[in-house]
């Protein structure tokens, strides 16, 4: 998706590029390779991957092999499955994929396990007010951006989130809103209201890097355009400007490597690199 709007911007690939294959473990330096044109990851990636996987077809939580299986870490190995091709497509995401699908409860949201919960990031856990409306989010995106044929448990899902975005009170982070607003995209047209909404909201946030790669990668996987083509130029302009010395974009402490491959990856798909 090229932008003709787009303000002129600089983001130094060269230096990006160096401080991912500095810092970043095998899995990281595939997923740098894929985004790059580089078919099909190392061997011994695959292999980390396959051994990772639990049999339920699900991903433990923090990467912990054996642990049990969480919604949200599997959701993210999908996320970086698509960045290594032709993996996204391979048995082992078919799998996963299945096990979203099982996992999600019968009112249309998910919710992690009470064996993984204590595992699993604050914006997950039960107990959060926000984590049931998160995880039905980033499951739903994985659905939608991997096997869109199955359209019930997206239905399902739309249903439930709609009803959640409405109730007075509840927490919201920007990761969320992104999610919806790429899945509403999809599920409901980009000029629907629940789509526009929730544009919205995340729009009048200042946004750290993280937060901002993230919010136009979900626009990027669903091809949003039209009246979201200006504002995503100016939030791809923003995001180059907050590219670091060292070539990293900033994040939370240990996740600078996250957030470098997650600004490339929008940067290359928008076709500014």
């Amino acid at each position: 998706m090229t932008l003709v709007e787009l303000p002129p911007i600089k983001v130094d690939i060269e230096r990006a590029r160096a401080f991912v294959l500095a810092h970043g473990n095998a899995r990281e330096r595939a997923r740098l390779d894929g985004l790059f044109g580089v078919v099909g990851p190392a061997r011994d990636v695959v292999k980390e991957l396959e051994g990772l996987q639990n049999t339920d077809g699900g991903f433990p939580a923090r990467g912990q092999a054996g642990a049990p299986s969480s919604i949200d870490a599997t959701c993210y190995v999908l996320h970086q499955l698509k960045e290594m091709p032709p993996l996204a497509g391979a048995p082992m995401a078919s799998r996963a994929l299945a096990y979203l699908r099982r996992t999600q409860r019968p009112d249309g949201f998910w919710q992690e396990s009470a064996e993984a919960a204590p595992l699993v990031g604050p914006w997950a856990r039960p107990d959060n007010p926000g984590a049931a409306l998160y995880l039905t989010a980033v499951a739903a995106f994985s659905v939608l951006t991997l096997e869109p044929e199955h359209m019930d448990p997206l239905r399902r899902a739309a249903s439930w989130s709609r009803q959640e975005l409405a109730r007075d009170g509840v927490e919201i982070s920007t990761q969320t809103l992104g999610l919806a607003w790429g899945a509403l995209c999809r599920l409901m047209g980009p000029e629907s209201q629940e789509a526009r909404w929730c544009f919205q909201q995340a729009a009048q946030r200042s946004m750290a890097a993280y937060e901002a790669a993230w919010f136009l990668l979900c626009g990027l996987e669903v091809g949003a355009g039209g009246s979201y083509v200006l504002p995503i130029a100016q939030r791809l302009a923003q995001l180059a400007g907050m590219q670091q010395e060292d070539g990293s974009w900033p994040a939370e402490p240990g996740f600078a490597l996250e957030s470098t491959l997650t600004a490339l990856r929008v940067f290359r798909g928008y076709g500014v690199l």
